[in-house]
């Protein structure tokens, strides 16, 4: 039997429309990440601007940037760096160029666990691809692991992030590998169907490069649309080996699909 041009195209027009519409799954500007992945077949970018004030050097800037791609329902491929870095050391020039890469994958392994809870786990590995001579990279690969747990309770969403890191540490620091444990909590208030407002506190522990780090962070986001999320905020350090504070604005929002659903 023979189906009429006119209704194929009907019926292709019904078939598209039931694709479900991309709806974005904000990580920034937080340093917390949710449970949840990107949807499946889906092109996440995340991208922002910050500049941040050391309490004993010069200032910073930077464009973070990150492309999630849902590659399969509750797994994510990560591409993400620093974007391009100026740096402001006191009493030397002025460097830029672009920070190291990172490469991370992440699988919501469990849904409405204990408590309630979505579990994730990620493991990302950083590429010393900057140079680090000029300040404006590790100069050696570090890996991070990462426990995620996230929860909706009425109008908060709630996500709770657990790290271990292994940093590479250069010649001149002894070589080898440095060992760093890092968590934080994040809560965001959805005030209506477009505002929401987020508080979050984070700790990571002291290294050879680095005291002991920690902050809290405030920002407000802005929906737009499904697919596209705008926020600006302020990151304050809490001790002395934290940056004075960061601001911060930027995006997040659906490229579009590299594969149907």
């Amino acid at each position: 039997m023979r189906i009429p041009l006119a209704l194929c195209l009907v019926l292709s027009g019904l078939l598209r429309a039931e694709e479900p519409p991309i709806e974005v799954n904000p990580n920034r500007p937080t340093f917390a990440n949710p449970a949840l992945t990107t949807q499946s077949g889906v092109a996440e970018l995340e991208w922002g601007l910050q500049r941040s004030a050391f309490r004993e050097d010069g200032p910073s800037f930077g464009t973070p940037t990150l492309l999630k791609l849902g590659l399969a329902k509750d797994l994510e491929l990560r591409l993400a760096s620093p974007g391009y870095l100026t740096l402001e050391p006191a009493g030397a020039p002025a460097t830029s160029g672009l920070g190291d890469f990172n490469l991370g994958v992440q699988w919501c392994y469990l849904h409405a666990g204990l408590f309630g809870m979505d579990q994730a786990i990620q493991m990302a590995h950083t590429f010393p691809t900057a140079p680090s001579a000029q300040g404006l990279g590790n100069g050696a690969p570090s890996d991070t692991l990462t426990l995620l747990f996230s929860r909706d309770a009425g109008p908060y969403h709630i996500d709770v992030n657990l790290l271990e890191s292994w940093i590479g540490l250069t010649p001149d620091m002894g070589g080898g590998r440095a060992t760093q444990t890092a968590g934080t909590v994040s809560v965001t208030r959805n005030l209506n169907d477009t505002w929401s407002i987020t508080g979050e506190l984070y700790a990571l522990q002291a290294t050879p490069m680095n005291a002991r780090i920690a902050s809290n962070l405030w920002a407000l986001a802005y929906k737009v649309s499904k697919r596209l999320v705008l926020d600006a905020g302020v990151d304050v350090g809490l001790t002395h080996g934290a940056p004075r504070y960061t601001v911060f604005t930027g995006l997040t929002v659906g490229l579009g699909r590299f594969r149907k659903p």
